[in-house]
């Protein structure tokens, strides 16, 4: 039956229609005012599970009020169904954008990354993790504002016109590799998908693409996305670093969080305008940098809440097809799930419709309502002069302990809890802040301790620490290396090549190491690009070397296995002696099985006995 009020709200027509539900243009009967009304389907609306994922989407709405999220207008049930109203954003979402072909420059994504940033850190400070971010869920309005929608409902997509309807919630091709292993997430998991998100704006393509869902949710896990520039060279190398960054595949690595992310885009956007000269002043309309408001040429459409449905086709110009097909009925909570949990909502809601519960019922939210903090009862007049009178003493005590310099032992303990081991490869990026910052106050108030020379190797070892890090990431991403010193770029390129072959690797660190070594200052970058060089030299001579034990254990029963052979069956001899030269003639530990194959094949009627490998 078409559906022709909800609540107060007059049905105008149909905005789209997911596995969740439908979503309505409405306009209220007494103000006029226009709504998005999301109404959870009638089928259901009788399951418990959904039922409680919907309340928790209305809930976590309440909770949030930003000028970058869609504001909640109200909730209510109507014969048995549950519903909410929103916000109508007038514009397009920013996959309709990409769909009718609309190209984002570097400066406009770096823009929706800072103002999504904004929504993000309120969303998070709350205790909510969007766990859906992608083009889909960001509104553009017609006046350039931003918009976050879709708390609560994740879907599943494929990449390829494959959907499943598996056990992981989220959109595939967004998703953070925790998410993907279905491991707890946090807050980091949404900077990985704001970083997906604004990778696929500049290079116009997926991040990973795959013929099926498992496909994608293993690339996530696991394959290194190509630089964005590879796609779209007009962005500039910090952009691509800062993004390469937020898609690390441990959460640790990533931006800590929301507010600094944005911090360093603001940061960014303003160094690269006083360089380029290039970038529009930013629009007057709060908050933060507003993006151009869409073509007046195109149509606005509204916000595809729930368009599932609605086949989303985004084309390449190199004729790559980026289709995103529609999605499925969304699944039981299964235990890949991290829900929040549904807290009851004024006029029980968790109900299911009977003769005895009332058929209709609507709860306005008030702008006030939204975010609030509820107040604790206030105290006599006589407990309030108490109260503050002990917090006074209280905050004095307070400032006074804080006041007192901590004893040199107690800070020593700090920083051994925090890397009793030293600072090694294992430790944590947050750790390396926090015992960096630790050693500095020691050695400011206690020069003279003993230990004071222990602490001053920790520092540089914390120099050499991050070097290796910021190396590492350049060899890795193929970005930024032209700006570096001969002998880091020689580095860069050693770590390359020890990707693909180890004893390669090896190779060019000890000639890095024979090249640069006798002139080299240890306190300068040549001296501590060297000493990475020695480290690693080290690591990797030892990992060879018990490979190259084990390989030539099992070379050596190979060859003596050929040796019976020849008498009986020389051709398949020959062919293991001709594998080992093809897979180990250039591996220097092999050399002795090497010329062993080699000689056998030379002389093909000598007996094995005699060339047995040593």
């Amino acid at each position: 039956m078409e559906i022709e009020r909800l609540g107060p709200y007059q049905i105008v027509g149909k905005l789209g229609r997911g596995g969740m539900g439908t979503v309505y243009e409405a306009v209220h009967r007494e103000t006029g005012e226009p709504a998005a009304v999301k109404l959870l389907s009638g089928e259901l609306a009788q399951e418990a599970a959904f039922r409680s994922r919907f309340e928790a989407e209305i809930e976590t709405l309440r909770k949030l009020n930003h000028p970058n999220i869609v504001r909640l207008f109200g909730f209510g049930e109507q014969e048995g169904q549950l519903f909410y109203a929103m916000e109508l954003v007038d514009g397009n979402s920013l996959e309709e954008e990409l769909r009718r072909g609309r190209r984002f420059t570097w400066d406009e994504v770096a823009k929706i990354g800072a103002t999504t940033c904004q929504a993000l850190r309120h969303a998070h400070d709350r205790g909510i993790i969007h766990r859906d971010l992608k083009p889909g869920n960001l509104l553009l309005a017609t006046d350039g504002r931003l918009k976050l929608s879709d708390f609560g409902i994740a879907r599943l997509f494929g990449s390829s016109g494959l959907t499943s309807a598996g056990s992981v919630l989220g959109t595939a091709e967004y998703m953070a590799p925790e998410q993907a292993e279905g491991r707890p997430v946090d807050h980091r998991a949404d900077l990985y998908s704001l970083g997906v998100m604004m990778y696929v704006l500049l290079a116009h393509r997926p991040l990973f693409q795959g013929k099926s869902l498992p496909e994608i949710l293993h690339k996530q896990r696991y394959d290194k996305p190509a630089p964005v520039r590879r796609y779209a060279p007009d962005t500039p190398e910090e952009l691509e670093l800062l993004l390469a960054q937020l898609l690390e595949k441990d959460p640790n690595d990533r931006v800590p969080n929301a507010s600094v992310l944005g911090r360093r885009f603001e940061a960014m956007l303003q160094a690269l305008s006083l360089r380029l000269k290039t970038l529009e002043p930013e629009s007057e309309s709060p908050p933060g940098p507003a993006l151009p408001p869409t073509s007046p040429s195109t149509p606005p459409a509204q916000p595809p809440a729930d368009d599932a449905n609605t086949e989303t086709q985004i084309v390449d110009p190199s004729g790559i097809d980026l289709s995103v097909p529609p999605g499925a009925v969304s699944p039981p909570l299964s235990p890949l799930e991290t829900t929040m949990a549904a807290t009851s909502l004024p006029g029980n809601l968790t109900q299911k419709a009977s003769p005895e519960v009332a058929r209709e019922r609507f709860t306005t939210v008030a702008e006030e309502e939204l975010d609030a903090v509820e107040e604790e009862p206030q105290p006599s007049t006589w407990w309030q002069t108490g109260a503050l009178v002990l917090s006074l003493i209280s905050v004095a005590a307070l400032i006074w302990w804080f006041l007192q310099p901590p004893s040199a032992d107690a800070l020593y303990q700090k920083i051994m809890a925090h890397a009793p081991e030293g600072i090694t490869d294992t430790i944590l990026a947050a750790d390396v802040d926090s015992v960096e910052s630790l050693i500095q106050d020691f050695l400011a108030r206690y020069s003279d301790d003993r230990r004071a020379g222990r602490l001053r190797e920790y520092q540089k070892d914390i120099e050499l620490y991050r070097l290796d890090r910021w190396l590492d990431r350049i060899a890795h991403h193929f970005a930024g290396s032209e700006n570096l010193l001969p002998i880091q770029q020689d580095y860069v390129e050693a770590i390359r090549y020890l990707e693909l072959e180890p004893e390669w690797g090896a190779a060019r660190l000890q000639a890095l190491i024979d090249l640069y070594g006798r002139k080299a200052d240890d306190s300068g970058p040549t001296g501590r690009c060297l000493t990475l060089a020695r480290r690693r030299l080290a690591t990797v001579r030892q990992e060879t070397d018990q490979y190259s034990q084990d390989q030539l254990t099992m070379l050596q029963e190979r060859l003596a296995d050929a040796d019976k052979l020849r008498a009986t069956n020389p051709k398949a001899a020959a062919s293991v002696y001709r594998a080992v030269l093809e897979l180990y003639d250039r591996k220097s530990w092999a050399a002795e099985a090497v010329r062993h194959a080699r000689e056998a094949l030379a002389h093909p009627s000598t007996t094995g006995k005699s060339a047995q490998p040593r």
